[in-house]
């Protein structure tokens, strides 16, 4: 029983991380279409959460930002994922002036906040998706490379690597056949953590005017334009506050969960 509750744990977060995601293929209407004659409606059969100010349905606004800001954050994770552990591993056996230089470097880089960047890709290139994308994914990925690289010496030092290597195993062998099975859960851990982090940032720089550009739905957005309903419809801000809540809550289980052995 013990071990369904754990493996439940893993899944039901990866269901509703998918419903949220993919949830714009089965919306009620149109979510850019504008009703004024219907503003602010209650649930009907028709809008199934109401309506906001220009009357478009609330629901299916809430899965067209569901598909915008995960489809932001899966597509960052998995570029961080694979850039991260490549260059990682890359770097992770250097040494010598090589291995101090890039270690000076990513020090002195992941030391800037990863808002830091995010703000100064926008001031350069304007609010925009492919913006997002890049600002995100470029600071999560220094600190990705740091991380692999820290965690692959740690593994080099220990007995099993060395035996390896006493037998004839080539580097490249002892990197992806014994230390990256090693360090994986670890890495996907960080991953998790991070989508999480993506999503708060990607909310919170729509939510106070940094959007990702015009016509473009996300939760963040939708929480602002909320804001001045709140007494009308306070439902209108509850909603991508939840949805906000449930995906980084999702993530963050599943980073707790996967790290464990017996899953």
């Amino acid at each position: 029983m013990k071990k369904i509750v754990k493996t439940a744990s893993v899944i039901l977060p990866v269901i509703i991380l998918l419903c949220l995601a993919f949830g714009f293929l089965i919306e009620p209407n149109n979510p850019d279409k504008t009703h004024i004659t219907e503003k602010y409606a209650g649930a009907s059969e028709t809008y199934p959460l109401g309506t906001d100010a220009l009357g478009r349905c609330e629901l299916s606004r809430l899965l067209e930002g569901g598909k915008t800001t995960l489809g932001i954050v899966l597509l960052g994770a998995f570029i961080v994922f694979v850039l991260g552990i490549a260059l990682g591993l890359l770097f992770a056996r250097t040494g010598g002036r090589t291995g101090v230089l890039s270690d000076s470097i990513l020090n002195a880089v992941t030391a800037i906040p990863p808002l830091a960047y995010l703000i100064i890709m926008i001031g350069i290139w304007g609010n925009s998706i492919p913006t997002m994308i890049v600002a995100l994914t470029v600071s999560l990925i220094l600190r990705m490379i740091k991380l692999v690289m820290t965690l692959t010496e740690e593994e080099y030092r220990k007995a099993y690597a060395r035996c390896a290597f006493a037998s004839g195993a080539s580097h490249f062998r002892i990197l992806i056949i014994h230390i990256l099975p090693v360090i994986l859960p670890q890495l996907v851990q960080y991953i998790c953590l991070s989508c999480s982090d993506m999503i708060l940032a990607i909310s919170g720089f729509s939510f106070i005017g940094l959007s990702l550009g015009a016509n473009v739905i996300d939760w963040g957005g939708m929480l602002a334009d909320a804001r001045s309903a709140f007494v009308m419809r306070p439902a209108l801000l509850y909603y991508p506050v939840v949805l906000i809540f449930v995906s980084s809550l999702c993530f963050n289980l599943l980073g707790r969960q996967i790290v464990r052995r017996d899953i």
